[in-house]
C-alpha cells in the first residue's frame, strides 16, 4: 500500500508521543489538527536543509528586470517551488563540471524571489517542494514523522520529556536520512562512469 501523509503523522503520533491514530488529516481531532498545522511548515524545513536526490528539479529561469545591473549582469525569477539552490548555471556548462565531479555553481546572490547572476541563459537545479510521500525515501519518512510528532508534541501531550525525545530523535534521523542520500548521490554518480575508469579503480 503506497505510504500516505495520515500514515506519516500516525507513525510519529504513536512512536513517540503515545498518541491515537487518526484516519484523515481534516477531521475534528487534537491529533489531526495539529497534524495538519505542523506538517506542511515542517515539510519545507526538512526539504531546505540539504539537495535530497528525490526531489531535485531543472529550469531554464526567466530573466526579469535587473535593479542591480551596476554590480550583476543578469536578474532571474526564482522557480516558485524551489525550497534550495544547487546550482545557478548555463545547463551544458553545469552537466559538464558534474561529469567532472566538479561544482557545477556560480557567483549569485538571491534577494527575495530575485536570483541575481552573471551568467547568460542561465537554468538552475534545485530541491522543489514535494508534496508526493511516495518519493520520498524510507529514511527521510521517518525522519519527518519525528520531526511531526516534535512539532505536535507539546499540545498533544503537555509532556516536555516527550517533546525533548522527539526532538532529538527528529535531529538524529534526519541526519541519517541526509548521509542515506549522499550515498545514492555517490552509488549513482559511479554508476555513470565509463567501464574503463571504474576498472583502473578512478573515482
Amino acid at each position: 500500500m503506497a505510504i500516505s501523509k495520515v500514515q506519516i503523522c500516525n507513525r510519529g503520533l504513536s512512536r513517540y508521543l503515545g498518541v491515537g491514530r487518526i484516519n484523515s488529516l481534516d477531521e475534528a481531532t487534537p491529533a489531526a489538527e495539529q497534524c495538519t498545522l505542523h506538517y506542511e511548515d515542517t515539510l519545507r524545513a526538512m526539504l531546505e536543509l540539504h539537495d535530497w536526490t528525490f526531489a531535485q528539479e531543472q529550469d531554464v529561469l526567466a530573466e526579469v528586470t535587473n535593479t542591480l545591473s551596476d554590480v550583476w549582469d543578469y536578474a532571474y525569477q526564482k522557480p516558485a517551488e524551489a525550497m534550495r539552490l544547487s546550482w545557478v548555471n548555463k545547463a551544458s556548462d553545469a552537466h559538464a563540471l558534474m561529469d567532472q565531479e566538479r561544482d557545477p555553481d556560480t557567483r549569485r546572490r538571491i534577494i527575495g524571489d530575485v536570483i541575481y547572476s552573471d551568467v547568460a541563459e542561465a537554468s538552475a537545479g534545485y530541491t522543489t517542494f514535494l508534496d508526493d510521500p511516495t518519493k520520498y525515501s524510507q529514511h527521510f519518512r521517518e525522519a519527518l514523522s519525528a520531526a511531526i510528532a516534535a512539532s505536535c508534541a507539546m499540545a498533544l501531550t503537555e509532556n516536555g520529556r516527550l517533546a525533548q525525545s522527539a526532538a532529538e530523535a527528529a535531529e538524529s534521523l534526519i541526519e541519517r536520512a541526509i548521509v542515506h542520500d549522499e550515498s545514492l548521490r555517490e552509488t549513482r554518480e559511479a554508476q555513470l562512469l565509463p567501464d574503463w575508469m571504474r576498472e583502473r579503480g578512478i573515482s
